[in-house]
């Protein structure tokens, strides 16, 4: 977690899906964005590799890299996030 100029906390990390398609396994990683006392609260209570929800929109950002190339980033921000019950083991 950090903080913006402003004081703003916020929060990003590297989430991983994966879903099983026939017999063979996809994972996607996909970048998050938490701000504010959401950054604050799950920063709190969350550790690599904790299995975590997150509701949110997807952001995309279009830039220009350092060789000239169109880029497309996309990014999850949060608007709610936090662990998943199903998977608690004892912390």
């Amino acid at each position: 977690m950090r903080f913006t100029k402003n004081g703003k906390a916020v929060l990003s990390f590297g989430l991983a899906t994966t879903r099983k398609i026939n017999d063979e396994e996809r994972t996607v990683w996909h970048n998050v964005t938490c701000w504010d006392t959401l950054a604050e609260n799950l920063a709190a209570v969350i550790n690599k590799g904790d299995r975590i929800l997150v509701t949110g929109r997807i952001d995309t950002e279009q830039y220009t890299d350092k060789d000239g190339n169109k880029r497309t980033a996309t990014n999850l921000v949060a608007d709610e996030a936090g662990v998943s019950m199903r998977w608690v083991k004892d912390r």
